[in-house]
Order: C-alpha cells, then structure tokens, then sequence
C-alpha cells in the first residue's frame, strides 16, 4: 500500500526523464495526466508534443476523453494511450476480419532470435454517453505468439492522425519509460527517498504532505539518471542505455591515488581494461580547468595509467 508516489515524465526519444510531480499515495495517473502535459508545454515549450501514457491514465471514459480534450484544444499536441481491455470491447477488436491487419515484422527478443510478427489494424471506439461521431480513433495490435500460448493484443487510443504502425513504434518506445524506473529503484535506491508525509502532525489519522523533500530528492535521482546516460553517450554508442549500475562498476568505482599540490587535485587513476574510452572525456575534462572552491580553489586534474600510445597526463 503506497503512502506515495513520484509520477515521473519520459522523453521517449532521448531517453531521458523531464519532468516530476510527487503526491499522496491515494493520487492517481489520471489527476496528473493532463497537470504533467502542461508543465512539458509550457517550460519545455517544444514546437509539437506526442504525449504517450500507459492505460492507467484512462481507467474510464472520462479520464480519456479529459485527455482527448485537452489535444484537441491544444494545438500540436496529440494524445496515444495504450486502452484497458476490458472484455466487452476487446470481444469487438478480437472480430476484426484478418483483412483489415497489415503485417509487420518487428527484431527478436534478443539477438539471433527470429523477428516478431506484428498484426496491425485501424477501427474506432465509442466511449460510453457518447454517439458515433465522437467515436475514438482506435489502433488495435495484435502480436502472434508461436506455440501454445495466446496472441497477445495491445489496443491503443489516439487523437494522433500518424500512421497506424508508426504510432505503434513510438508506443513500444514506452518500454524505455518503465526501465528507467527500475533503474532508479535498483541502482539508485530511490525507495529510501525521505517520507513525503510529516511524522509530526498533530493529527496522525490525517498527516500532513510534504512534497518539498521528496520531489527534490526524486528529481535529484532523475538528474543522476540523465547525467549517466549523457556520459555513456559520450563514451561510445556500445555504452547508450547501460544501466546506471553498470556504468558504476566499470567507470566510477574504480582505485586510485590523490595527489595534493598548491595549485591543484590530481586524480591518478590505476589502470583498468576500459580506460581508453575514457581519454578523450579526459583531455575534454582537464581542458576545461575545473576547480574546487571548497579546497583552495584548486584545479581537478584527472589522470590516467599511461600507456605506449598515450601521451600527455
């Protein structure tokens, strides 16, 4: 039973986090849907935004259309959601004639693993007290499943007017989303953040929230994320999306020397087998003269093992 939650925004594309609102655990992804969009709107200010949430933010009909509202009154804004499947409506995608899919492949589940085959097909959805000219445009995909198991199908809601399997691959990108919170759950330990709610309230039946602590802290963790994924970039294309974890054990955790001087911090690393990724990082570092106010403003040198083709500190 959550006493909080952190309802984090995702650039799908850039694979980073943007955006943070903290609430009481009773608070649900439908009250911060639309509050989430318009803080991307207005401080990201981007010239058009494809808003992506997970069928959480549509458990009814009215939390839909909110959303599907606010696009249409919104210019350049659109809205996809993946639909809840409930059995009624999932009874009518399921009759779809086969006709009406087209058939994409999509890569394995892993590397050498055969392509997936993705059924895709186009209908529209009348919300409840709604007529049929209000009806949703509805992107049902249906992914075959060799063997005995069933097909699994992934109905999405959209006011976008893209094309059905593009929508459908921006949609999967998603899965990037719920990754990055594992990530900060394992690797960051962000479930030890402080407790949003104050311990001295004189009513503990109805204590008070703090979102101070806690959105700071859950967005300090989403930084951390964001500056990790920028330095593996930065390293090579081999490194783009390695878990924070990862990037700690071979990089950052790693034994050295100090060396004080007057006029500077040197950090003598020892040699390990990754170092050559780091030198050009390095000689970008040391060019940038950083210093250390807090210990006689002295310059952070970094420095690692030489090598026969390595020149300089």
């Amino acid at each position: 039973m959550r006493c909080e939650k952190l309802h984090l925004g995702y650039e799908v594309h850039q694979r980073r986090f943007r955006t943070i609102k903290a609430t009481p655990g009773n608070v649900e992804l439908p009250d911060v849907a639309g509050l989430l969009t318009r803080r991307v709107l207005g401080y990201g200010q981007p010239a058009s935004l494809h808003a992506i949430f997970d069928a959480g933010a549509g458990k009814s009909d009215a939390d839909l259309r909110a959303l599907l509202d606010q696009a249409e009154a919104t210019p350049d804004l659109d809205v996809t959601l993946r639909a809840c499947r409930y059995p009624g409506r999932m009874k009518g995608w399921k009759a779809l004639p086969a006709e009406a899919f087209t058939v994409y492949e999509q890569p394995g589940v892993c590397k050498g693993a055969p392509p997936k085959e993705i059924r895709v097909a186009e209908t529209s959805t009348v919300l409840k007290d709604e007529s049929q000219h209000q009806a949703v445009r509805t992107i049902v995909c249906r992914e075959v499943i060799r063997g005995p198991k069933k097909d699994r199908w992934h109905p999405l809601y959209t006011s976008s007017d893209a094309e059905a399997g593009e929508l459908v691959d921006d949609f999967r990108l998603r899965q990037d989303h719920e990754q990055g919170f594992r990530v900060e759950v394992h690797d960051e330990f962000i479930n030890a953040i402080p407790c949003g709610y104050d311990k001295q309230s004189p009513d503990r039946g109805r204590p008070r929230f703090r979102r101070g602590p806690l959105q700071m802290v859950g967005w300090l963790a989403a930084l951390v994320y964001n500056a990790y994924a920028d330095f593996a970039e930065v390293l090579s294309p081999a490194y783009a999306g390695k878990f924070v974890s990862t990037l700690r054990r071979i990089f950052f955790n790693r034994k050295g020397d100090l060396y004080s001087t007057p006029t500077a911090l040197i950090v003598y690393l020892e040699q390990f087998p990754e170092q050559n990724l780091l030198v050009d990082y390095v000689d970008e570092f040391n060019a940038a003269r950083h210093r250390i106010p807090w210990f006689g403003n002295r310059q952070l040198i970094l420095s690692l093992y030489p090598t026969a083709t390595r020149a300089g500190p």
